[in-house]
């Protein structure tokens, strides 16, 4: 353990007016360590979510740029524009709540709580009926109707309507559902992965410096008495 951080931590106990013995201050260095560890991982985590989502958005706009012309490429690429770039500013807004954050030994607990909530909001997002049954069928859908007006020459509702037929709906409501089929359960060990596995230890480590305060408590108050 280092003796710079152990000197540190007994200096900042003075602080409160409450001086630290040996096995309190391996304990706080102990769950700081394995905090900022999980910390990490989940920044790791978001950081490639935003390389994922913005390299795929490039691909799917310089390719849809390629493949198609006139008013349905200008149409086709500002909604591309519009969803993935809704998407990027989303994981950077979550990424943006945790990225400057250092777990501490002096302020332990509120930067867990903060960091916790945070990343519980989004890990409960991603595995909310929200996005398992509308969110990612409609990126489903949404595909799927990217790549039909890429086939268009004139970008218009009579040759919507002339293509669109019986066979065509039928078809695609099957594929929508065999995406998602796929794409839920493989979305939800994505987000056990990057994020509920390491949100799962930060309560472990919040819990365990939760147990060391009501001991101090309960032994300062036995002693007093």
């Amino acid at each position: 353990m280092d003796f710079k951080e152990i000197k540190d931590t007994w200096k900042k106990s003075f602080e409160n007016d409450k001086l630290l013995d040996k096995r309190e201050i391996e304990l706080r260095l102990k769950i700081k360590g394995e905090s900022n560890t999980a910390l990490r991982k989940i920044k790791k985590s978001y950081k490639s979510e935003l390389v994922i989502c913005g390299g795929l958005g490039l691909f799917v706009v310089f390719w849809f740029f390629l493949f198609s012309s006139g008013s349905v490429m200008i149409f086709i690429n500002g909604l591309n524009i519009l969803f993935f770039g809704s998407l990027f500013l989303f994981c950077w807004n979550n990424y943006r709540k945790i990225k400057n954050t250092f777990i501490s030994t002096d302020k332990l607990k509120p930067a867990l709580r903060k960091t916790i909530d945070h990343v519980e909001w989004y890990v409960d997002f991603n595995r909310s009926n929200f996005t398992r049954y509308i969110l990612l069928p409609f990126a489903a859908l949404y595909g799927m109707s990217m790549g039909y007006l890429s086939n268009m020459e004139v970008l218009s509702w009579e040759e919507i309507l002339n293509h669109l037929n019986n066979l065509t709906l039928i078809s695609s409501l099957v594929i929508i559902f065999l995406v998602s089929l796929i794409a839920i359960p493989f979305s939800q060990y994505l987000s056990r992965k990057m994020y509920k596995q390491h949100l799962d230890e930060l309560k472990r480590c919040l819990k365990e410096f939760e147990d060391i305060d009501e001991f101090n408590f309960n032994h300062h108050n036995t002693k007093k008495k």
